[in-house]
């Protein structure tokens, strides 16, 4: 339930949020349909604040579930709304080569 993984971004469980951006990558490789549904229910915020998260595991799974809800056209202009293009950016000027792959 895409619903369901979007709360567990919200949740403090860092190791939660990870499972749960993981799970929604998941969801928008397997369906374009999923990507919009996903930003529906608020995902791309808690992206975001994934991606700048301190720890290299919540930067990189934010940074693939980023990735695979942009392959659907109508929900990149969101992703750019969320302000996800500066911490990409970043992520591919200094993170590290397995944050770098995913953007």
């Amino acid at each position: 339930n895409i619903r369901a993984l979007v709360a567990r971004l919200r949740g403090p469980d860092g190791a939660d949020q990870v499972s749960a951006a993981t799970a929604l990558a998941d969801q928008a490789k397997a369906d374009d349909a999923n990507c919009t549904l996903i930003a529906a229910a608020g995902a791309l915020p808690l992206l975001v604040a994934l991606l700048r998260a301190c720890t290299e595991e919540g930067t990189v799974c934010a940074a693939d579930a980023i990735g695979y809800l942009a392959n659907d056209e109508p929900t990149r202009a969101l992703i750019v709304e969320a302000g996800a293009l500066l911490p990409l950016v970043t992520l591919l000027r200094a993170g590290t080569e397995k944050g770098k792959a995913c953007v």
